[in-house]
C-alpha cells in the first residue's frame, strides 16, 4: 500500500470518527433530562398529609405549542404519618391520577400513579411510581417551567384482598378536603443548575363541520366543533358560509360555547340542488385558524 493511499484512509477514518462523535453529542437520545423536587401539604379530615415528589422530565424542545406535553416520570413518597392516614381508611394499596391544568405562568401535570403497596419504603414510608406528562403553559411567548400546587388528585384504595374501596379520595372537594399545596409556592424545573425554558407558540386546531336540512321549515343548520391538538379550550368565533356550488349565498357568525361548539341556522333555503356549509374558525390568542365543511341536498 502506498503512503498516499494509507494517509487517505487514515484521514477518512478520522473524519468518520469525528462525525460519529458529533452525531452522538447531538443525538436526542442523549439529551439531558430535567428534574424538580417538590414537597406538598394536603389537608384531610384526619389531619395534614405530606406527600413529596421528584419529577424527571424529558428535555423540552426550544419551541412548544400551548399545552404541549413532555414525557415525565415521578417518584412520589408518602411520609410515615401520611401512610398511617391512608391505612386508617382500610387501604393496603392505592393507585391514582394527578391532573393539574397549566396556566400562563406555571406548567401542568397529567400523571397516572401505579398501584402501590402502602408502607413499602423505609421507616413505614410509601414510595410510588407515576408516569405521564408535564404540560407547557397557556400563554404564547417565553416560558419557564415551574410547578405549583397539585390540581385534581384522585386516589383509589384497595384492601388486603385487592378489592377496590369506594369512594375514592379526591383533592380538592367542596367538603373537608383542601388543595395539595406546594410548600415552596413554586418549584422550577432544572437541568442541572439551569432553569428549563422554551418558547410557547399557538397550537393548531381542527374544525369539524356538520350540516342538516329541514324541508318542512326550509332551514339549513350548521354546527362547527373546534378542538385543539393538545386540549386547550377553544374560544372565539366561527364564520359560517352557505354555498350553492361555488357561490356564497348567506353568511352568519356564532361564538363558541364552553364545549367549543358554534351553531347557525339559515332560513329560506328552497332552491333545489347541492349546498355546502363552511365553518371558518377565526382563531384565538392560543389557537391557530382552521375550517371544515359539510354538504346537504335540497330535493
Amino acid at each position: 500500500m502506498s503512503l498516499r493511499s494509507q494517509t487517505h484512509r487514515t484521514l477518512i477514518g478520522a473524519a468518520g470518527a469525528a462525525a460519529l462523535a458529533i452525531g452522538a453529542i447531538a443525538s436526542p437520545a442523549l439529551a439531558a433530562t430535567s428534574k424538580a423536587s417538590v414537597a406538598y401539604t394536603c389537608s384531610t379530615p384526619l389531619g395534614p398529609a405530606h406527600p413529596s415528589a421528584v419529577y424527571t422530565v424529558k428535555s423540552a424542545p426550544p419551541k412548544m405549542a400551548v399545552g404541549q406535553p413532555v414525557g415525565t416520570k415521578a417518584k412520589i413518597t408518602l411520609d410515615a404519618g401520611t401512610t398511617l392516614l391512608a391505612q386508617g381508611l382500610g387501604w393496603s394499596k392505592f393507585s391514582g391520577t394527578i391532573k393539574t391544568p397549566p396556566s400562563a405562568k406555571q406548567a401542568g401535570l397529567k400523571l397516572k400513579v401505579a398501584k402501590t403497596a402502602l408502607a413499602n419504603g423505609p421507616g413505614g414510608t410509601t414510595v410510588a411510581n407515576a408516569a405521564g406528562s408535564t404540560l407547557a403553559g397557556t400563554k404564547t411567548g417565553g416560558f419557564t417551567f415551574k410547578l405549583g400546587n397539585l390540581g385534581d388528585v384522585v386516589l383509589t384504595g384497595y384492601d388486603a384482598s385487592g378489592k377496590k374501596l369506594s369512594p375514592p379520595v379526591e383533592f380538592p372537594t367542596k367538603g373537608s378536603f383542601g388543595r395539595c399545596k406546594n410548600d415552596a409556592g413554586t418549584t422550577t424545573l432544572k437541568t442541572g443548575p439551569t432553569a428549563v425554558t422554551t418558547k410557547i407558540v399557538k397550537d393548531t386546531s381542527t374544525t369539524k363541520e356538520s350540516a342538516a336540512y329541514s324541508s318542512k321549515k326550509d332551514k339549513a343548520h350548521g354546527t362547527a366543533k373546534v378542538k385543539a391538538r393538545y386540549g386547550t379550550p377553544a374560544t372565539g368565533k366561527v364564520k359560517f358560509l352557505l354555498k350553492k356550488g361555488s357561490t356564497t349565498i348567506k353568511r352568519a357568525t356564532d361564538t363558541l360555547n364552553r364545549r367549543g361548539i358554534a351553531k347557525v341556522s339559515f332560513k329560506g333555503v328552497t332552491a333545489k340542488g347541492k349546498y355546502t356549509i363552511v365553518g371558518k374558525y377565526t382563531g384565538s390568542a392560543t389557537l391557530k385558524r382552521s375550517s371544515g365543511k359539510a354538504s346537504f341536498t335540497v330535493r
